[in-house]
């Protein structure tokens, strides 16, 4: 019986690009070595935020992007994830202020869940009547303004610093800050299991608390404290009164 001989299939791969979509001028992310173009699909890869907009004080932040469609035999890919470096994060805060974290899910306009990591600086030592209705006042704010943008705008008020800076207004009716910035955000299907589990721990940590419901804590912030209110209003009356 003659035996059959079979040709190997020889499957030749070549280095395919990886483009942002239009939102970054489809700017070149990257390349892999790939069989097909179809394989692209899926694909992640990061990019530092100063290569893409050519300013170079956002070298300090990081884009995560998604493959979800493809250009010819380009794969373009989405963002979905925004991160701060920590030494950045280091330098922001300084001795004679507080450091206040918060970690909660909320959603976008375009019916995108999104897990955000605000970050607000005091000018000076607080009290924990302060840390509380700043905290309550942040995810409040930002419930807020979420909700008005797509995650593409979004992120784009994130980059331009809109956001931190609208958000840091509405907290100056509470208490004065040195500072207020996102330090992550993801939307929520593509977040990596250690920082939700990260984010989580350190909020409660600083909470003192378990982690509480977003909704509820937007409700509560939107009500006030007029206790609280009353104990931020004497403390900024004192700082004010000592300058």
């Amino acid at each position: 019986m003659a035996e059959t001989k079979q040709a190997l299939k020889v499957i030749k791969k070549k280095w395919l690009q990886i483009r942002a979509s239009k939102f970054f001028d489809n700017e070149l992310l990257g390349e892999c070595y790939v069989a097909s173009p179809e394989l692209l699909m899926g694909k992640t890869v990061a990019a530092n935020l100063a290569n893409l907009t050519g300013d170079i004080r956002q070298q300090s932040v990081t884009l995560k992007f998604i493959v979800n469609s493809m250009e010819g035999e380009a794969g373009i890919a989405d963002v979905i994830g925004y991160q701060m470096a920590a030494s950045a994060i280091r330098r922001i805060v300084r001795r004679g202020s507080d450091r206040l974290d918060e970690s909660f899910v909320c959603e976008t306009s375009d019916g995108n869940r999104v897990r955000i990591k605000p970050m607000a600086i005091t000018k000076t030592i607080t009290n924990s009547a302060v840390h509380r209705s700043v905290r309550k006042m942040l995810i409040n704010s930002l419930v807020q303004i979420v909700k008005k943008h797509t995650f593409d705008s979004l992120i784009n008020e994130i980059i331009t610093s809109k956001l931190q800076m609208a958000v840091k207004a509405d907290l100056k009716k509470i208490y004065p800050l040195k500072a207020v910035e996102i330090t992550s955000l993801w939307l929520l299907a593509h977040e990596p299991a250690s920082a939700a589990e990260a984010g989580e721990k350190e909020a409660a940590a600083e909470r003192g608390t378990a982690p509480e419901n977003p909704a509820e804590v937007a409700i509560s912030a939107k009500e006030g404290n007029e206790s609280e209110e009353s104990a931020v209003a004497a403390e900024a009356g004192e700082k004010a009164a000592e300058a």
